[in-house]
């Protein structure tokens, strides 16, 4: 979440995906790059000096979802605080469920965003 949420309009487009790829499966990245920046919005962010960083990051395992050895379900959420030209003018909050698979490995990586009831 530390290395997604962030963003800066003097990184290039969809840096804060790319940073987070380390963490995250092939599909993940495939489906993050697709939520992420357009080329128009990254001009507009860009051109308004837009950045955002997230504090107050939580991760709870789901108690509702089934899981498993090698699935778990996770639940995050933060504070992301908008600036523009470096001023904060906005703190919103910021709640995704993840789904964290064990890899062949032993490591688990953040997959796929899970909508409810999936």
């Amino acid at each position: 979440m530390t290395q997604w949420c962030s963003s800066d309009y003097r990184e290039p487009r969809n840096n804060n995906v790319q940073r987070a790829t380390i963490f995250s499966t092939p599909a993940a990245k495939t489906a993050d790059l697709a939520a992420g920046d357009t080329e128009a919005s990254y001009r507009s962010m860009v051109e308004q000096q837009l950045s955002g960083r997230c504090d107050r990051i939580t991760a709870e395992i789901s108690p509702e979802a089934p899981h498993d050895p090698e699935q778990v379900l996770v639940v995050l959420t933060a504070d992301r605080t908008q600036l523009s030209h470096d001023v904060a003018f906005q703190v919103l909050p910021v709640t995704t469920t993840r789904a964290l698979r064990r890899q062949a490995d032993g490591r688990w990586l953040v997959d796929t965003t899970v909508a409810a009831g999936r």
